[in-house]
């Protein structure tokens, strides 16, 4: 789905949440149709994982809030409900041992994205190599190629029809 697209087509949202205590980022995935926010945490410990489940709380409350503030729950029919979603931990993740908790947020939401499993090992490195070249492949596309990404593109005209 391309950014910008309305938020009552979207299935799943992805947001990264700095924990400044804990000087650590953690991925959100908001299931609109579940009212869950599902939380990805690198660094798993009781005392980590409650920051973290704090941390997106304010997400938790304020979205439905959003969502009835900008008829999108209305969009689709569905009742408006502003009971805060459900925040729900996602067990069984790989666990960074440095810091390295930007490489697994990115990683995570990738896995998610292309409907695969996230293993249990993690090669941080190899996960870190491919991304700087995935950065590196883009950044000379768009400077030898003159390639926009979406949002960078200047907005298109209307379609001709050429029948």
């Amino acid at each position: 789905m391309l950014c910008g697209s309305p938020w009552h087509l979207c299935d799943h949202v992805f947001f990264i949440i700095h924990m400044e205590i804990e000087s650590h980022w953690i991925l959100g995935r908001l299931n609109i149709e579940e009212r869950r926010v599902y939380m990805y945490n690198s660094l798993s410990t009781a005392m980590k994982d409650s920051a973290a489940i704090k941390a997106c709380q304010p997400f938790a409350v304020l979205l439905p809030h959003f969502f009835a503030l900008f008829d999108e729950f209305k969009k689709e029919n569905k009742p408006i409900c502003l009971d805060p979603f459900e925040v729900v931990k996602v067990d069984g993740l790989p666990q960074q041992t440095s810091n390295d908790c930007g490489c697994f947020v990115a990683s995570f939401a990738e896995y998610f994205i292309d409907m695969k499993p996230i293993p249990p090992i993690f090669d941080v490195e190899k996960h870190r190599d491919r991304l700087a070249v995935l950065f590196y492949k883009y950044a000379r596309m768009k400077e030898v190629e003159f390639i926009d990404s979406e949002d960078e593109a200047p907005p298109k005209g209307p379609k001709k029809n050429l029948s």
